[in-house]
């Protein structure tokens, strides 16, 4: 839906029904939309309030007629000329309105309703789904079934070993004064690569990052993760979960989205992965 249609619709020149319908259905429950929508009337309504309609000046109707008919040349009386132009040559609104303008945008902006994160539906985490990827891929290196193949706690090192074993996309490995980088793992999925890589705290704490760049989730060749939660993660937010003794983290750092799946203090990871 292009939200130009937004100014059709508050200029009341939408006539088709089912269209107009889908509109409100959007303004109703799409933030951006009905962001739009507010900023979009309150233009209008403080046009109306500031721009009166008035008669054309009357050198502007006697340029018309002379346009019209050339041969019969029409001019406008010389007293009235000053007057005419400049009251002509004012601007529709002032630079008080202007301001106006800016502020109340402004307040809709700091005001908007915060997005609430999606609902991840059970039936849609297949195999081939980041998020069912993440748990299940956490839950192997907990049980010792999945060990680092590279270990070190150089994030340079663990970068390079990334690149060196054939993952085609730039990955980010951070650093974190709670917790020690244990080491790296590289998968393979129809060719491709995929990085992953561990961080163990003081108390035995695991956090696990897997980390794919965007254009793999957007052609869903390979791994997938839900559309809803794509968007809300491009949209800059932090998407955060917690299930029986683990957190599960979402976030968009770069090209890049990461999965982070630990059992360290939910506020801990939180802290940490979505300030990135």
């Amino acid at each position: 839906m292009n939200k130009e249609l937004i100014t059709a619709f508050v200029d009341n020149e939408i006539k088709d029904a089912s269209l107009k319908n889908e509109i409100k259905h959007l303004i109703d429950t799409d933030d951006e939309f009905r962001f739009e929508y507010q900023v979009q009337s309150l233009v209008k309504r403080i046009a109306k309030e500031k721009y009166k309609r008035t008669s054309a000046p009357e050198h502007l109707r006697i340029r018309i007629l002379n346009q019209i008919a050339p041969e019969q040349k029409i001019v406008k009386p010389q007293k009235e000329a000053s007057f005419w132009a400049g009251l002509f040559s004012k601007p529709a609104f002032s630079f008080a309105t202007a301001i106006i303008i800016v502020i109340s945008v402004i307040l809709i902006l700091f005001n908007r309703t915060p997005q609430q994160p999606p609902v991840i539906a059970e039936d849609k985490l297949t195999p081939d789904n980041m998020f069912y990827q993440a748990e299940n891929n956490f839950e192997a290196i907990i049980q010792g079934k999945l060990s680092p193949q590279l270990v070190a706690d150089n994030p340079d090192q663990i970068k390079s070993f990334f690149e060196s074993s054939g993952v085609k996309y730039s990955t980010l490995v951070p650093t974190f004064a709670e917790w020690s980088l244990l080491g790296a793992v590289v998968s393979e999925d129809k060719g491709e690569k995929f990085a992953h890589h561990v961080y163990t705290g003081k108390k035995g704490e695991i956090v696990y990052v897997f980390q794919v760049d965007e254009s793999y989730l957007k052609s869903h060749d390979i791994i997938s993760l839900d559309e809803s939660l794509l968007q809300y993660l491009e949209q800059g937010n932090c998407y955060v979960k917690t299930e029986n003794d683990k957190v599960l983290l979402f976030k968009k750092i770069g090209h890049n989205i990461c999965a982070v799946v630990s059992n360290a203090p939910t506020q801990e990871v939180q802290n940490n992965f979505c300030n990135i």
